[in-house]
């Protein structure tokens, strides 16, 4: 029988974990929850990039080169945007923004889970996809100067290029859990924590008090995926924040990440020797996610492991 599995994402990696899933597993054993620790308002709009990464890719309307946005997708609006001299240093596509300009006129009258929900309905999406706040948890970056940076003005605006001391996550104490959320992890047989950036992806939900405590309530059965391969992010900010952030470097920063919140960790098995085994527990598993036979490997080993932790 496939385990119940809750997966904790965000970001690229944290999207292409869920489509595995969702691609190779029954739908009803499946939750995902997403960071929303980069959501922020931009032309007075509510803009949510990491659930609106992981709306495109399961509904199979998201630019595949990219890794972002939608597909097939018009700029009429950004020339426009340009031309009137409005702010241009966050892409927004014509469909896109349609999703944006929709999404902030509901909010006016309905909480931010009825709309995800609805959106869900819309992609034609079965899978229970919950933010983990209802608000943004409003990720700020502490630089080494010690200004602190808004994510987006960092991330994109800056291209996560100025040196960051800090991730911090100023709304977690005071944030309004997404209802579902706590009963998805507290219920799951499972509690997978996606391949996702541990600072900017993971550790905002983490921080927000009740789903931390019920995380670490189910320590014993979380297992975490390596967002590295070969010792090295795919892409993104990740390997400079481990320079940064972490006192290791490689695999060994993110057993370290996770030591406080995971019992086990997958990670490609010719990248184990030298760990340490002192830590949580180090599994073999093909974590390349790219292509859809890759994604279906990454679930066999997953399941490999299960059967084997449970028999």
């Amino acid at each position: 029988m496939n385990p119940k599995i809750c997966l904790l994402c965000g970001g690229v990696g944290g999207a292409r974990a869920a489509l595995a899933l969702a691609e190779n597993l029954p739908h009803d054993t499946l939750t995902f929850v997403v960071n929303t620790g980069d959501d922020f308002r931009h032309l007075g709009l509510e803009v949510w990039p990491d659930w609106d990464t992981l709306l495109y890719t399961l509904s199979e309307t998201g630019d595949a080169v990219r890794g972002w946005g939608r597909e097939d997708e018009g700029t009429r609006a950004m020339e426009e945007f340009r031309r009137l001299g409005a702010p241009d240093w966050f892409h927004l596509g014509d469909r896109d923004l349609a999703l944006h300009v929709v999404r902030t006129w509901q909010l006016s009258s309905l909480p931010a889970h009825q709309v995800a929900q609805q959106t869900l309905q819309r992609f034609g999406l079965n899978v229970p996809t919950l933010r983990a706040t209802e608000e943004s948890l409003a990720t700020g970056i502490r630089l080494r100067d010690g200004s602190l940076m808004d994510f987006q003005t960092w991330f994109v605006g800056h291209q996560g290029q100025p040196e960051v001391g800090a991730v911090e996550v100023p709304q977690a104490s005071t944030a309004v859990v997404t209802p579902g959320v706590i009963d998805a992890i507290q219920e799951c047989d499972l509690l997978l924590i996606a391949p996702s950036n541990p600072y900017l992806s993971i550790y905002p939900i983490l921080e927000v008090p009740a789903i931390g405590q019920a995380v670490q309530a189910r320590k014993a059965h979380t297992w975490a995926v390596s967002p590295l391969l070969d010792g090295k992010a795919v892409k993104g900010p990740l390997d400079r924040l481990i320079a940064n952030l972490s006192d290791f470097s490689g695999q060994r920063a993110v057993l370290d990440c996770y030591a406080a919140w995971s019992q086990k960790l997958l990670l490609p098995g010719d990248e184990i020797p030298g760990l340490p085994q002192d830590g949580p527990l180090l599994a073999a598993c093909r974590t390349r996610l790219g292509a859809r036979e890759q994604r279906a490997e990454f679930v066999s080993d997953l399941l490999d492991v299960w059967e084997r932790s449970t028999s």
